[in-house]
This record gives C-alpha cells, structure tokens and sequence, in this order.
C-alpha cells in the first residue's frame, strides 16, 4: 500500500512538471505572437513609375530621369529617348565579341532583343550632340551616371527586361552616335537587391560637381564604353544589334 502511494506521488509530480513545461511553452508561444515581427523592407525608391505596362513605364523613367539632369543654364543635359539611331524592327539580339576576330555567332554574347530596351541620350543639338558648354570628362562622367540610373530603374521596375543599352551623345570629333553603355541584369543584381539611394545616394549633379564617392560608383559600374557597329544580318539566324568594347 505505502509503495502504491509513492508511486502515484511520483506519477503526481511527473504530471505537475509536464504541466509546468507545458505552461512554459503556451507563455513564449504567446509572447512570440505578441512581439512585432521585423520591419518589412522600406521601398526600392522614393520614385516609381505609376503605369503597369512596360512601355508605358519605360516612358515614365525616361522622363523621370532625363528631367533630373541639367546643365548650368538650367536645360536638359540630354533628352532620354527610347530607341536607338537606326531603326530596329526584327532585331532578334544585341551581340557583343568575345573574340578579337569573330568568324560565327558563337564568337559572340548574345542577349534576346526581347528581354532589352534601348535608350539614347540626346543633347539638344544635330545629331544628338551637346551644344551648352565643352565636351570634357567631367561631363561624360554625369551622362554616364545617367544611362546608369536609367538601368537601374529599368531592371527594377520593368521585370521582363534584363539588358539595357544606351546611346551617349558623340563626343568631340564624333559626328554622329557611336558611343554606348550596355548594362545586364547580372551585372547589377547587388545594386537591385538595396534601395537606389545606397548606389547613388545624391541628388543628380551638373557636370564637375559630382561627389569623389559617388563617382568611384559610376567608373566601378561602367567600366566599358562600346563602340556601335550597326544593324548587320545574321546568316540563319536574323538581324543583330552589334556592339563591340573600346
């Protein structure tokens, strides 16, 4: 009889720490419901485009951006135009070499016209070019951060592209547009995976007043300026946009 009793002693005091344990765990449960979860992350940009279909955003960001770049007189450094010097119709890809002396397409990176848009900057005189103040590398540097903004927000708002070229306006000497800047998605993921203003965390700057940090940015994110070769054919497979590096 005294061992019945100390083992239903035991058993009541096996019962009392399961409960115990089991009290403890609905506790934290229900703290854990009760403290906020962490923040979710704050938006990609203070700016984004309003519409949903991608040409209509692609407007939206070409004038977005464009508008933002100005030269001392208080023009646009560059309208943003969508499209390229030529007309592209049919072009199935933008291809770039891999080789010094390419002989067939697979001596070149192709990139599907269909996942890529084309931008140009256009000063505002013939043929593109700027015509306010004097060609220097000051002024190349904010064009290229330019095109380099233009990129960033393409391949953030418009999920069906991921390549992006530009067209800068001809340099001194050039008379006509030959000179571009060709960014892919892969190139850019780390820059798309935080808020635009950790890359470019200042306001657009004339020509020569862009900050020493920011322009380290934009030399580190175009290191390349292309050269544009033309609208050639393809054999067996269609029209290509070449561009080949300087």
């Amino acid at each position: 009889m005294a061992r019945g009793l100390a083992t239903r002693g035991r058993f009541a005091v096996a019962y009392l720490v399961l409960g115990a344990a089991v009290g403890i765990g609905i506790g934290t449960f229900i703290v854990l419901l009760q403290r906020p979860g962490p923040k979710p992350p704050g938006p990609w940009s203070s700016w984004r485009p309003a519409a949903g279909a991608p040409r209509s955003q692609l407007l939206e960001i070409a004038n977005h951006v464009g508008s933002a770049y100005l030269m001392p007189s208080g023009d646009p450094l560059a309208a943003v135009k969508i499209g390229g010097p030529e007309r592209g119709e049919n072009v199935r890809a933008i291809i770039v070499p891999t080789k010094s002396n390419p002989r067939t397409l697979a001596d070149f990176d192709v990139y599907d016209k269909q996942k890529s848009v084309v931008f140009t900057l256009c000063g505002l005189g013939r043929n593109c070019k700027i015509t306010e103040g004097t060609a220097s590398t000051a002024r190349g540097t904010v064009l290229r951060r330019e095109a380099l903004e233009l990129a960033l927000y393409t391949l953030e708002y418009v999920k069906t592209l991921d390549n992006v070229l530009v067209f800068v306006p001809p340099a001194r000497g050039q008379k006509k547009l030959t000179s571009t800047l060709f960014f892919h998605r892969g190139d850019l993921s780390s820059n798309l995976r935080h808020p635009l203003r950790k890359t470019l965390p200042h306001r657009p700057p004339l020509p020569g007043r862009i900050a020493a940090r920011e322009k380290e940015t934009v030399d580190s994110l175009t290191p390349i300026l292309y050269r544009y070769v033309g609208i050639l054919p393809a054999n067996g497979f269609g029209k290509v946009l070449v561009i080949q590096p300087t």
